[in-house]
């Protein structure tokens, strides 16, 4: 089994770290260091210089999100849930993300839509859609040698054009300061399905009156809040740490009749 080059997620008693094994070097932390040339295959245990055992194995989404280095703020997971909920896709829909950003939300998208479905990501920065497209490489190549296949637009918002894709969107999707620009160039006339993630309160009302005034329906804004809860023999109680506030969530859509 060749695992050189594997993503892979390595947890010790106190933490885990998201690496790639590299033969010819060692990973190295305050618990303990090992060899990669060690790994004979994923998953496994390793015993290390101090006699602790590491655990390796392939990362889950949420893993790979959480740890993976990022450039703009991601996306949390508690947030893509709600936002493929809230906009309705399926595995033939047609999306257009607009802000690539580190990734987290365009791999999500992705592994839904590679099969029958179409996905765009817009964004006006270079440098975010390259570490966009390797976010997404990078995860999936732990699961398949496929192509990823998403069309990055290089483009600023206020410049785009709907009419120019060549798929008739049924999902517009946004992690942008200004979504409401979309509007200065576009009209929706097709069924779509609108959500947009964002910090503050005063961008959710310029982009609710924005909706309003291009005649979506049945808008809704909501923030989601997590809280785990701790379950053992002698106690259940939650946990200190509360996931809250994150970002809004605005979600409408667009009926033709």
């Amino acid at each position: 089994m060749n695992i050189d080059n594997q993503l892979v997620v390595i947890k010790t008693p106190k933490n885990k770290y998201l690496s790639v094994i590299e033969k010819d070097k060692e990973f190295i932390t305050n618990e303990g260091k090992f060899q990669f040339s060690d790994i004979q295959n994923i998953p496994s245990i390793i015993t290390t210089s101090t006699g602790i055992d590491f655990q390796l194995y392939s990362p889950t989404y949420k893993e790979f999100v959480l740890l993976m280095k990022r450039g703009p703020q991601i996306i949390y997971p508690k947030d893509v849930g709600q936002i493929i909920v809230e906009s309705n896709i399926h595995n033939a829909s047609k999306v257009l993300e607009i802000g690539s950003g580190s990734g987290a939300l365009t791999l999500y998208m992705y592994s839904l839509l590679k099969n029958s479905g179409k996905l765009y990501s817009l964004d006006s920065s270079k440098i975010n859609q390259r570490r966009a497209s390797k976010t997404i490489s990078r995860f999936l190549s732990t699961y398949s040698q496929d192509s990823v296949d998403v069309t990055f637009i290089n483009e600023k918002l206020i410049n785009f054009n709907l009419k120019s894709l060549d798929e008739d969107i049924d999902t517009i999707i946004t992690d942008v300061p200004e979504p409401w620009e979309f509007f200065i160039n576009n009209k929706i006339e097709n069924n779509l399905s609108w959500v947009s993630y964002l910090p503050s309160i005063s961008q959710i009302m310029k982009i609710n009156n924005t909706l309003i005034e291009n005649k979506f329906q049945d808008i809704e804004v909501k923030e989601v809040i997590l809280r785990d809860w701790i379950v053992d023999q002698k106690i259940v109680r939650p946990t200190n740490k509360l996931v809250s506030h994150t970002g809004f969530l605005i979600s409408a859509k667009f009926v033709k009749y």
